[in-house]
């Protein structure tokens, strides 16, 4: 215990909040940090991180504050954009955090949970195609991420663009997890496009007939 102390004494203020929060006592690294950032209030990590903390633990508009000046002072840091994105949508911001996701967006391209946050946005909003545009590269990059590979053939869908949606449903066909859900959404897209026949050849793969036993006679006596 006097060593992990004597550490956190001689660590900088960033490295302490860090080493409390793994620690699990987010309270105190909390504490670490809006010292510094008194004592330093143009140090625009420091705003970040006590920013990311704050919203930890629920503090979206003390969030939005700090956030909003270490986007001022550091405005090519990507991780800034996003967070106060996060803050401005629990505050009811929609607008801002859509826009503070794409500043994001064109600071890191590939910003994977820039993606995946904006495309929710996007689709709340009811821009499908912009939800697909989003989502597209992500899925790219993370062929994995089964919800994503979802979201993105309902984002498809909605966006009118069945055959995206059709190839992205098809895809997940080989995704046992996902197999039934996807082949349900599949059959309905199908049906609705007025392809039965096709629609049944994906039921069946989805949910083949069980074989029917041959009942057994009485055996006699």
């Amino acid at each position: 215990m006097l060593v992990v102390l004597l550490s956190l004494l001689s660590a900088g203020p960033l490295e302490q909040s860090q080493a409390l929060e793994e620690r699990g006592d987010d309270g105190a690294a909390l504490v670490v940090l809006q010292k510094a950032v008194t004592e330093a209030p143009a140090w625009a990590i420091g705003r970040v991180e006590l920013g990311r903390l704050q919203l930890k633990q629920g503090a979206s508009e003390a969030a939005l504050q700090h956030l909003d000046i270490a986007r001022t002072l550091a405005p090519e840091n990507p991780r800034a954009h996003y967070l106060y994105a996060l803050a401005a949508d629990e505050a009811g911001r929609r607008n801002e955090s859509r826009h503070s996701l794409e500043v994001a967006l064109a600071l890191r391209d590939g910003y994977a949970d820039a993606q995946v946050r904006l495309a929710s946005v996007l689709f709340a909003d009811g821009d499908f195609r912009g939800a697909a545009r989003s989502l597209k590269p992500y899925v790219a990059n993370h062929p994995e991420a089964n919800g994503a590979r979802l979201q993105l053939a309902d984002a498809l869908e909605r966006s009118g663009d069945h055959p995206g949606a059709e190839r992205e449903l098809r895809g997940l066909l080989q995704v046992p997890a996902v197999k039934s859900l996807a082949g349900r959404r599949l059959i309905v897209l199908l049906e609705a496009s007025h392809r039965s026949a096709d629609a049944e050849k994906v039921r069946q793969q989805v949910d083949p007939p069980r074989r029917q036993l041959r009942a057994l006679q009485p055996s006699g006596r």
